[in-house]
């Protein structure tokens, strides 16, 4: 069911939650800034799959569904791949981001280049989902 007001709302929340991804960067908690970076991709897309209709399971990882939906139509060839990726990878990084190992604790696990990363991934994510919106 297409539900632009709600998809649009989950894309703004998105953004919020990005610059909650930023900030926690900034105050040298890696491991916060990839959870927010995880939540913020799968908010967005989860939001743009709203606006055109596409149903998607209530879990972390949704690149299985992105895989068969109409967005593909939308991007450059290898964008959709791309997203799937970087979701993916967020989402099984999310995990360990929230309760490390039981040899090391979330907070030792990433690194700045890991975080920077995560946030240059989110905002790569963000700038085609604002770009899908206008079409839609």
């Amino acid at each position: 069911m297409k539900n632009n007001i709600a998809g649009r709302s989950y894309v703004e929340d998105a953004k919020i939650i990005l610059e909650e991804a930023e900030e926690s960067f900034n105050k040298g908690y890696n491991h916060r800034a990839i959870r927010k970076c995880q939540e913020s991709v799968e908010l967005a897309l989860k939001g743009i799959l709203r606006v055109v209709g596409i149903e998607y399971p209530k879990s972390h990882r949704i690149g299985v569904v992105l895989k068969d939906s109409a967005l593909k139509e939308k991007l450059e060839e290898g964008t959709l791949e791309k997203i799937i990726t970087i979701a993916d990878r967020l989402a099984d990084e999310r995990e360990i981001a929230f309760c490390g190992l039981d040899t090391s604790s979330a907070k030792d696990m990433f690194d700045e280049d890991d975080a920077s990363e995560a946030i240059a991934d989110a905002h790569y994510i963000m700038k085609i989902i604002d770009k899908l919106l206008k079409e839609f």
